[in-house]
């Protein structure tokens, strides 16, 4: 079968899983502008090589926040998260490093990254098992990262920024308690900071509902003595208060029937909180693929549509979307993993390689103009394509990443 019959086969599929590709009479004539637009638009990238001709299709000019996005466990997913984070850094010179984590964790990472000390990585990584991200290539990422920014000037050092609910209540204590001063607290404050000091010596005991109780008391302590905890805690108390904060935001996220929608504006908040004292910076991260998508799908405004949202960042976002052609990835199983196959990406174009980027934005493209839906499930007809991302990497026969143990 040659190349056009293979990607008239793509918009048929296509049409018959329920997305709409096409609302022209002249089927044949769109098929034919979709392929041409591809086949002058995409470039095989080679994962290995620090030579970024492979990825400067990606425009750049005026943008401010530079977004990937995956299926978790998948190998490719790192492969392409290390390209693109040095791709952007050499173009951009990006300094926050966005990542799909709390901030405790981001707080802890950066202290990694300092020291190369592993035993802080081995710490925070503890309580991730169960998780997705209790993998090998997640973990030696973030040795790889630390011998990257070890090379860069100290001006341009990566900072790792977690604006995520929090999903580990043990690394968030152990960051509040990290930014807690050897002085004594004054007595308006005195109580709440002694039980606080009581739960991390095990003192005090307590549940998942004991912490909620006390994480809700310390922040209308904090709202009552904002001025004994700013003298006590100085800068650090923007890190314990908004740790704080992220403790409550778990507990409300997981009880609440629109976990996406909560978690995303909570994540949103975060980032503004960051954005606000950082405008004039660039960021760069790898998300779950939802988390990117710069325009409301399943009732769901997702952290980038709220970043677009915003009156600063208005067109200002790059978001790349991963697909997958004949690939596994580990899959969580009441704490244990398997690996299940990933298929999204159905399309049997001759052009897909193992790694093989699409530019949806460029001129003339069909991308633009209609909602032409890249994945092997259907949404909701809203908008166009580009409304929701602007590049699309397909990633063809990559194995499941394997969990640490």
């Amino acid at each position: 079968m040659d190349l056009k019959k293979l990607f008239i086969s793509l918009i048929i599929i296509t049409m018959l899983t329920g997305c709409s590709v096409t609302d022209l009479k002249d089927s044949e004539f769109k098929n034919k502008e979709v392929y041409n637009y591809l086949e002058k638009n995409y470039s095989i990238v080679d994962v290995e090589s620090d030579n970024f001709e492979d990825v400067n299709i990606i425009d750049t000019e005026n943008k401010r926040v530079f977004l990937t996005g995956e299926k978790h466990g998948n190998k490719g997913n790192m492969k392409l998260r290390e390209k693109f984070l040095k791709y952007f850094k050499k173009e951009t010179d990006f300094k926050y490093y966005l990542c799909e984590l709390s901030y405790s964790m981001g707080y802890f990472l950066n202290k990694y990254l300092e020291t190369g000390d592993t035993e802080i990585l081995d710490n925070i990584y503890k309580p991730l098992k169960g998780t997705y991200a209790w993998n090998k290539d997640n973990y030696n990422h973030w040795k790889m990262l630390y011998e990257y920014n070890k090379k860069l000037p100290k001006e341009s050092k990566i900072k790792v920024v977690g604006i995520d609910i929090e999903h580990q209540p043990s690394n968030a204590l152990r960051c509040i308690y990290d930014v807690l001063p050897k002085e004594e607290p004054k007595e308006e404050i005195s109580e709440m900071i002694n039980e606080f000091k009581a739960i991390m010596s095990q003192e005090k005991k307590v549940n998942h509902e004991g912490l909620k109780d006390f994480s809700k008391r310390l922040k209308k302590d904090i709202e009552e003595n904002k001025k004994e905890y700013k003298e006590y805690l100085e800068d650090d108390l923007f890190i314990f208060n908004l740790v704080n904060n992220n403790i409550l935001y778990r507990y409300e996220a997981y009880g609440n029937d629109n976990f996406n929608s909560f978690r995303d504006e909570k994540i949103y908040e975060n980032f503004e909180k960051i954005y606000n004292n950082n405008p004039d910076e660039k960021y760069f991260g790898q998300w779950g693929i939802g988390h990117i998508y710069q325009r409301e799908q399943k009732d769901v405004k997702w952290m980038a549509t709220l970043m677009n949202d915003s009156k600063e960042l208005k067109d200002k976002i790059v978001s790349i979307v991963y697909s997958y052609d004949d690939c596994k990835y580990m899959s969580k199983n009441n704490g244990s993993y398997e690996v299940k196959v990933i298929d999204n990406f159905d399309h049997k174009l001759d052009l897909i390689k193992d790694f093989t980027l699409f530019r949806l934005d460029g001129e003339n493209s069909p991308f633009n103009d209609e909602l032409i839906w890249p994945y092997s499930y259907s949404i909701e007809k809203k908008g166009v394509t580009t409304d929701y991302f602007q590049y699309l990497v397909v990633i063809k026969g990559l194995d499941a990443t394997e969990p640490l143990d």
